[in-house]
């Protein structure tokens, strides 16, 4: 990530990530109508005219959550502004019922998913948000607040570039930018936008932490740099791993007296894989783990739904078999499995898909594995079994599992993409999308 020390101005931010698309380009601006997205459309849009480049369209988008009444009109301006700019505008609203708590990250998963929507339907080459230099500052203090942990990865901030659902890249350009001279560009400009009520909650860690730091200046340079230490965890992972059937995943013997640092990193993210989980351990967990693991003596450990098994020839990673769910994926029909598998039934007849184990993992796993391990192991592993009366077995060439990757599939941080990428590779997925910039900027 570069040094946050040097803020850029607006039109100097837009001009760098116009300079670095890759051509020709269609980019999806999500415009709330608040300052920071206001100022990055028209940032945006200002280079271009000025440039008199063809080879990069804007389109927009704004997304009513509808959590206050003012939000349709605040939406119909946006529209307004577009339609002055001959920009194209889509409007889409959340109508799903809210839940009764976690709304800020319902409404954030569902804002990406209305995004999303509207970036597949018009082919977009990246997506483009107007988070800014304040914003940095804010969610490294939250993560600060949570984890004073030094070389903690949250730590360096949020990335300047993010994969969202395996397939589109979510670019923020005025991550360098503050927010008051976003401001005094739009005033300049004579352009008004629209304040969220929600910024002033106390209600939300963001607005506290905000409050706080008003008189504060936090540092701004990242604990660690990310990008290699992430690099050289995806070196780790392509040497020291190999993945079996069914979600079993084991790491050398050989490897594991390799710098704690890079394989604690590497170790975080395969536990979310084999435990089919979002959010990475806990830092005293990871602790427990990190200790286990030096420690170099035979033994089991469980943390985080992850059985980790030590071995004479390595490290042995397995879901535990606790909580797996049930699911029944339908004829023609797409399921996710325990956030490990994605399930294609392609079969005539209804499946059942549970733990136990299935004879294909069973026969593909090398007698190597020590019986203990595979035991345990296919517990946990996919079970596939006909649904109904008079189907006694289903033909498993028909049944499709893809191997998940828990914390990368939905949000992928441009600094993990060599890591994402080796345990794929390792899993026999295929690598994610790559990044649509020229260079970094």
């Amino acid at each position: 990530m570069a040094p946050l020390s040097s803020p850029l101005a607006p039109i100097e931010a837009a001009r760098n990530l116009l300079e670095r698309i890759s051509t020709p380009a269609l980019l999806l601006v999500a415009v709330s109508g608040g300052s920071d997205s206001t100022g990055l459309l028209l940032a945006l849009h200002e280079v271009l005219r000025v440039s008199g480049r063809d080879d990069v369209q804007l389109h927009a988008v704004t997304i009513d959550h509808a959590l206050r009444p003012e939000a349709a009109d605040e939406a119909e301006a946006v529209e307004s502004l577009c339609r002055g700019l001959n920009i194209p505008h889509d409007i889409l609203r959340w109508d799903d019922q809210k839940p009764k708590t976690g709304i800020s990250a319902a409404a954030r998963l569902a804002r990406y998913r209305l995004i999303g929507k509207v970036a597949g339907k018009i082919g977009a080459t990246a997506i483009v948000v107007g988070h800014t230099l304040d914003d940095q500052r804010e969610t490294i203090a939250m993560r600060s607040q949570r984890s004073a942990q030094a070389g903690m990865p949250g730590l360096s901030g949020m990335a300047d570039a993010v994969l969202y659902n395996a397939r589109h890249w979510v670019l923020r350009p005025f991550l360098r930018v503050r927010r008051e001279d976003i401001r005094g560009y739009l005033a300049a400009k004579g352009q008004g936008w629209f304040d969220d009520p929600s910024n002033e909650d106390d209600t939300y860690e963001r607005v506290r932490v905000r409050k706080l730091s008003r008189d504060a200046e936090p540092s701004l340079e990242p604990l660690l740099d990310r990008t290699e230490l992430a690099s050289r965890a995806a070196a780790f992972v392509s040497g020291a791993v190999q993945a079996y059937p069914g979600g079993l995943i084991k790491l050398s013997a050989d490897c594991l007296v390799e710098d704690a640092t890079v394989i604690r990193y590497a170790l975080t993210a395969l536990a979310c894989v084999a435990g089919g989980r979002t959010y990475p351990l806990a830092a005293q967990s990871m602790d427990r783990v990190m200790a286990f693991v030096t420690a170099r003596e035979p033994g089991r450990l469980t943390a985080g739904r992850v059985i980790f098994d030590r071995r004479k020839d390595g490290l042995y990673l397995m879901r535990e078999n606790r909580d797996v769910p049930t699911v029944t994926v339908a004829p023609g029909e797409t399921a996710r499995w325990d956030e490990r598998f994605e399930v294609v039934n392609h079969s005539q007849i209804p499946v059942t898909v549970s733990g136990g184990a299935v004879s294909h993992a069973e026969s593909a796993t090398p007698d190597a594995v020590p019986a203990g391990v595979l035991k345990r192991a296919k517990l946990s592993q996919p079970r596939v079994t006909p649904e109904g009366a008079g189907h006694e077995e289903v033909d498993l060439q028909s049944i499709t599992m893809r191997p998940l990757l828990a914390p990368y599939d939905l949000f992928l941080p441009r600094f993990d993409l060599d890591l994402a990428n080796a345990i794929a590779l390792s899993l026999g997925r295929g690598v994610y999308p790559q990044l649509p910039l020229q260079s970094l900027w």
